[in-house]
């Protein structure tokens, strides 16, 4: 059996403001403050390791949480956050330009080999998902915590939960469905049978 702590980043300088964020975004002075809380809170829990996101925000949280609990971190990019079009990032979601973009992606939705340039399409996210999902089984770690998006959070919820019959139509419906809040921890156990059950999703007591 092994369990699982998905953990969002910290609140960013670009959350909650309506913007595409870039890579590099940093977490905000409130975002550290939420990183050093969760660490605390994760003092005395079993963690053998930290996987992380190669994105700043993400690694910053991952650091943060490392140093308190004393774990060794290993970055991955198969946990960064989703890729939109380059061309949204920095630009603010209800602006014109972006708005028409997404609607794009929208009407295309169904098209598994339709991109508007080099984002992942919701097919490509699936597919990236079952790959975290796999790496993470095939750790030999049993308490693994994994910091990083958001979006990766609920990838894998719904790749836990539907299997290879994840598809487009499902995994809008989880994205709809589910809200994570920043550090917001999601415990799951693994059986050896590589089944996923859900413990507890976005617990932030530790912010309040």
């Amino acid at each position: 059996m092994m369990k699982v702590f998905l953990v969002r980043h910290g609140h960013s300088v670009l959350n909650g403001k309506g913007i595409y964020q870039p890579p590099d975004t940093k977490l905000s002075e409130n975002g550290i403050r939420q990183a050093e809380a969760i660490a605390e809170r994760l003092v005395g829990v079993k963690i053998d390791t930290v996987l992380a996101s190669r994105y700043e925000r993400a690694m910053h949280t991952a650091r943060i949480i490392s140093k308190r609990i004393d774990r060794p971190i290993v970055y991955t990019k198969l946990l960064n956050e989703f890729k939109n079009p380059s061309e949204l990032e920095g630009k603010a979601h209800e602006a014109a330009y972006s708005l028409k973009i997404e609607n794009s992606i929208i009407e295309h939705l169904g098209d598994p080999k339709w991109h508007h340039s080099d984002e992942e399409n919701v097919y490509d996210r699936i597919e990236r998902g079952k790959k975290v999902v796999e790496y993470i089984q095939n750790r030999k770690e049993e308490h693994v915590l994994v910091c990083t998006h958001s979006g990766m959070i609920r990838m894998i919820l719904a790749v836990g939960l539907f299997g290879d019959s994840l598809d487009h139509e499902s995994f809008r419906k989880v994205i709809s469905f589910m809200r994570t809040e920043n550090t917001g921890i999601t415990e799951c156990e693994i059986s050896s049978g590589g089944k996923w059950r859900l413990i507890t999703f976005n617990d932030f007591v530790h912010l309040k």
